[in-house]
């Protein structure tokens, strides 16, 4: 029985590996509300996002390095360089004061809470002055293969605050951060290892394709 379990989780584990990933989240701001999808497929994510221009969805190719922008109410897509635009977005934040590469180590604050399903500890976190809470779930399953894939997006991109980037011990199941056009918050809704189709990743037909430059203050027209 020991040796069958023995290989049962070998094969759970590899399978885990070379799954999808399909992450949702409920986003609530003054800038955004609504339900943000991450799907992530190898070297390949899609992201979609409400936003003030509508529904949005980017694309992040992390072999090629190029990140496509679906605007789908103009049936646009504007093709970037992630590398260019992540160190734009950098020197754009850094000049604003507002380093997100400064991160203190999260501080437990010794409460749990209950988040949906999960039971969480909550901690108190700094980045770059903005403050809030994280609510980590230890016992969320395969926590450890969705922080490696949350990370491919991470650390390809330049955002304001990221849990991916928390040193807590588990899932961050919810957050609430200060910011300076307001508070922010992210619940999770459900992080699963499913199929997604390699379809996901390609610009819709009957789209303009345009590549925007890396200038700082441009934008599509």
């Amino acid at each position: 029985m020991r040796i069958l379990h023995f290989f049962t989780l070998i094969i759970a584990t590899a399978v885990a590996v070379h799954a999808d990933v399909v992450i949702e989240q409920k986003m609530e701001s003054a800038a955004v509300n609504g339900i943000m999808v991450m799907k992530i497929k190898g070297d390949q994510a899609r992201i979609d996002v409400p936003s003030p221009v509508g529904q949005t969805t980017i694309l992040m190719n992390f072999k090629t390095g190029e990140m496509t922008t679906l605007m789908h109410a103009q049936k646009l897509a504007v093709k970037m360089d992630l590398k260019a635009m992540k160190q734009q977005a950098e020197a754009q934040q850094k000049a604003a004061g507002s380093d997100t590469s400064k991160i203190e180590k999260p501080k437990a604050t010794g409460a749990r809470e209950k988040i949906g399903e999960w039971t969480a500890d909550v901690y108190e976190v700094n980045v770059s002055g903005m403050t809030g809470k994280v609510w980590a779930a230890r016992d969320y399953p395969n926590v450890q293969l969705f922080k490696d894939e949350m990370k491919k997006i991470s650390d390809a991109s330049a955002s304001g605050f990221d849990a991916a980037k928390m040193d807590v011990p588990g899932m961050v199941v919810k957050s609430e951060m200060s910011t300076a056009v307001g508070p922010m918050t992210t619940t999770l809704i459900k992080a699963k290892l499913e199929p997604v189709a390699a379809s996901e990743f390609a610009i819709p037909p009957g789209y303009t394709e345009m590549k925007m430059p890396t200038v700082p203050g441009a934008v599509p027209k």
